[in-house]
């Protein structure tokens, strides 16, 4: 063990570049949405990579600092798994350490495939940076069932600008990050060339241009390579055809999760806040009323539930509009097993619907705990063992069809993209954040800001409004364009209506999809291999050759 640490633990010179790149990076996402580090958290960290030696003792100096920079790193961004959740269960702790592992290892493997790929393989540092890092992501959004965990890819920094990152119809999220990791390793290049040590052959072909002491046609390409995606962006966000398809209300009940977890108080202080908030909405003003997630803990398809079925119905009938509202699905195995599910349903005025949406990306610890089998937790009531739904049924009302992604979903961009070819119109985020944080300011978490920010780019890559209904804030709406508007404040009792906008456009990333995340996932494996091949053969040529003469 000692030896573990030993070897592990970073040594003079592989904590001070790798710790200012975290502090930087994280420093780029909400709530505080600056403009400049998402461009250039990562310089530091790549120039200490590229003045690592090329040999053993470098690639293990890499995987050092990489552990110091993602301990930092997710540490600032995740610390609210803790912070949050301990007020709930002490699994919290678990969870927290549990996600720390796996996030801390990405890092990991992070710096040791950007070593290989700079030192060994001989990839430009401005080249080999965008393809590890945009790989790294893709890793962790795609680890098996409940382990993945894509919140805040390094492309959701740039939300609090929508129109820069209108590119995202094309290349996604992660076509983002890649642009801004792209952006990074340019000005990493650039420091080596203003500093006279960029003729070095590791910059490859930027390298080349103008020799060592010219630094200048570098400056002019990492310019461009800015500001050529931010004018399209902004080109486009002022001629994209929008369609106005009517005003949709989103309802803020504002129920603590210490009292929304007590059964039956819950359900009555939910009906409590309805009735004062419901009427704030005038008949026949909306097409469609939006409630968070889990609004009622009922079965609102057992016959047991009709009560509280019947007074949602006379909601709708009030409002004069159909109402998505959260509950709780369910089935039964073959061999009689009850799964829950977390869901979605449809009231119309008539009565409740046949529609239900199950939620499908599941929130680790929480719905599912992942790697043990759901009937290890047969003693827990619903937490921990959900099921997982399938298929993208769409709410259709009025000839508009809405659909709903539950909580953590909103981070996912493949479940948006499958609804948007499905035939939505409008994404619904239906979610309960207050697991984030209390009223008390100081109990508050960045999560209640980092949440809802993926909806921007769930919105510029399939040009589709969204409307987000959550139970303690942030509610809010998101144009075609990623614009937020109407957003409510939180852990207040809120009525939010407006017009909801859609396009009828099919972007290129709803037509292909990840494009880019799947590339640099391929090429950063391709890059690996080759490095170990010419590792091998690098080591081969240093063995001694017998002399047969």
């Amino acid at each position: 063990m000692r030896a573990l640490v030993d070897l592990l633990w970073p040594r003079r010179g592989e904590r001070l570049l790798p710790a200012v790149a975290a502090v930087l990076l994280a420093s780029s996402f909400p709530p505080l949405h600056p403009l400049v580090p998402p461009f250039v958290g990562l310089v530091p960290f790549a120039l200490w990579i590229h003045g690592l030696s090329p040999d053993a003792e470098g690639r293990r100096a890499a995987v050092r600092g990489s552990l110091v920079f993602g301990t930092l790193y997710f540490g600032i961004l995740f610390y609210w798994i803790l912070v949050a959740l301990i007020w709930f269960t002490w699994m919290a702790v678990l969870a927290f350490i549990g996600s720390m592992i796996l996030l801390v290892g990405a890092a990991a493997l992070f710096g040791w495939m950007l070593h290989r790929a700079v030192h060994t393989v001989r990839v430009p540092l401005w080249l080999a940076l965008p393809v590890t890092w945009t790989a790294t992501e893709w890793f962790r959004a795609h680890w098996p069932g409940p382990l993945a965990f894509p919140w805040l890819g390094l492309g959701t920094s740039l939300t609090g600008f929508p129109e820069l990152v209108g590119i995202a119809e094309i290349v996604g999220a992660r076509g983002v990050t890649f642009w801004l990791a792209l952006v990074n390793g340019l000005l990493a290049v650039l420091v080596l060339r203003i500093r006279g040590g960029g003729a070095c052959a590791r910059e490859g072909t930027v390298g080349a241009l103008e020799g060592g002491r010219r630094w200048w046609p570098l400056s002019v390409v990492t310019l461009a390579t800015i500001a050529l995606p931010m004018a399209w962006g902004v080109w486009r966000a002022h001629t994209l055809p929008m369609r106005d398809i009517g005003r949709v209300a989103v309802v803020q009940p504002n129920i603590p999760e210490d009292l929304k977890m007590s059964g039956d108080t819950a359900l009555d202080s939910t009906f409590a806040s309805l009735d004062r908030l419901v009427p704030r909405i005038p008949p026949g003003s909306v097409k469609l009323v939006v409630l968070p997630e889990v609004t009622f803990q009922i079965f609102p398809k057992h016959p047991q539930f009709a009560p509280q079925v019947g007074r949602i119905q006379a909601y709708s009938r009030e409002v004069g509009a159909p109402i998505v509202f959260g509950a709780i699905g369910y089935s039964y195995t073959e061999d009689g097993e009850f799964i829950p599910y977390n869901s979605a349903f449809l009231m119309k005025p008539q009565g409740l619907t046949d529609y239900e949406y199950d939620k499908r990306y599941l929130v680790p610890m929480v719905e599912r705990v992942p790697l043990l089998p759901a009937k290890w937790l047969r003693h827990l009531q619903y937490f921990g063992k959900f099921g997982v739904g399938k298929g993208w049924p769409l709410a259709e009302v009025d000839e508009t069809a809405f659909a709903p992604l539950i909580c953590y979903e909103s981070t996912y961009p493949q479940g948006a993209r499958q609804f948007r070819l499905a035939g939505a119109d409008v994404l619904l985020n239906i979610t309960n954040d207050s697991w984030y944080g209390r009223e008390p300011w100081w109990s508050r978490t960045t999560a209640l800001w980092q949440h809802p920010a993926h909806l921007v780019m769930r919105a510029i890559e399939n040009r589709m409004g969204v409307a987000r209904a959550a139970n303690t804030g942030i509610s809010l709406f998101v144009d075609p364009v990623g614009r937020v508007y109407d957003a409510t404040h939180l852990f207040q009792p809120a009525v939010e209506a407006d017009d909801v906008y859609t396009t009828d456009v099919l972007t290129f990333y709803t037509r292909f999809g990840d494009l880019t995340g799947n590339g640099a996932a391929a090429a950063a494996l391709i890059l690996v291999l080759a490095s170990f091949r010419l590792g091998r053969g690098s080591r081969e040529s240093l063995d001694p050759v017998e002399d047969d003469g």
